[in-house]
């Protein structure tokens, strides 16, 4: 009996080291820090394009910290000399302030904390279709709006800039020109780098990188990491994209891997 105990003890002891066990992700003191260098394409020999902006809406009421907040506004943006936007949210029970940006031109949409993301992103919707149907077209899918500029050309890229939303450019757009070159290795300022943690299938979070094409994810735990950006696929016809990824590992608390160097072409 006695040993039975002692055997008993032992097994609670070691399946409670292994459930408390970490596996990679947020939590720990661990950090991967990397640069983006890439090459840009000067002009090109296929047909102008339309700027295609995907906007996640997140809204889960203060879970993980993705909560919207009053005045919150994010970015909208046209080729030269067009109108750019911003559109921003006032709280139903709580009226806020305008942010009054200059030179833009404002979208508001109202919201409650009770509602939905997904009521929210059809609230969205309308209002830049309301407001902006002049410069984009917008549908929705789920709680994501895809919004496509009505001219073609180069668009500086829409930002979420204070609000806990996704902001992606799937399609860039450009005017049509006669050749196209590419431009020498820079760094690429203000580009979504991912992160996948582990063995999971799909990046769990994102940053951007400075003004000197450099990215940074802080708090992480020991373990295995891929960090990737995307990249114009020279060799698609239609210009698809690609990832260029790095493969990471940490290995001990508080340590600093330097992932090295992603490139892409833009």
């Amino acid at each position: 009996m006695k040993y039975k105990r002692i055997f008993i003890l032992a097994f609670v002891i070691s399946t409670g080291f292994v459930s408390c066990k970490k596996v990679e992700g947020p939590g720990g003191s661990s950090s991967i820090t990397g640069t983006l260098m890439g090459k840009i394409i000067q002009g090109s020999s296929s047909s102008a394009k339309a700027e295609v902006t995907h906007v996640t809406i997140t809204h889960a009421n203060g879970v993980d910290g993705s909560i919207l907040e009053n005045s919150n506004y994010f970015l909208l943006n046209t080729p030269s000399g067009g109108t750019n936007y911003y559109v921003w949210y006032e709280n139903s029970n709580f009226p806020g302030q305008d942010p009054s940006l200059s030179g833009r031109t404002s979208i508001k949409v109202t919201y409650s904390n009770s509602e939905s993301n997904v009521t929210i992103a059809t609230n969205t919707l309308a209002a830049i279709q309301g407001m902006a149907s002049a410069d984009f077209t917008a549908s929705l899918s789920g709680d994501i709006i895809t919004i496509t500029n009505v001219e073609f050309g180069e668009v500086t890229d829409a930002d979420e800039v204070n609000t806990p939303f996704i902001v992606d450019v799937s399609t860039q757009g450009k005017g049509a020109v006669a050749s196209g070159s590419l431009s020498p290795e820079v760094p690429i300022a203000d580009e979504r780098i991912y992160i996948i943690y582990g063995e999971e299938d799909f990046h769990s979070e994102s940053v951007r990188t400075d003004e000197n094409g450099m990215f940074q994810f802080n708090g992480l735990t020991r373990g295995d990491y891929r960090v990737y950006a995307l990249s114009v696929d020279t060799a698609s016809v239609v210009e698809q994209m690609t990832r260029s990824e790095l493969s990471v590992s940490i290995s001990e608390k508080k340590q600093v891997v330097n992932a090295g160097k992603l490139n892409v072409i833009k």
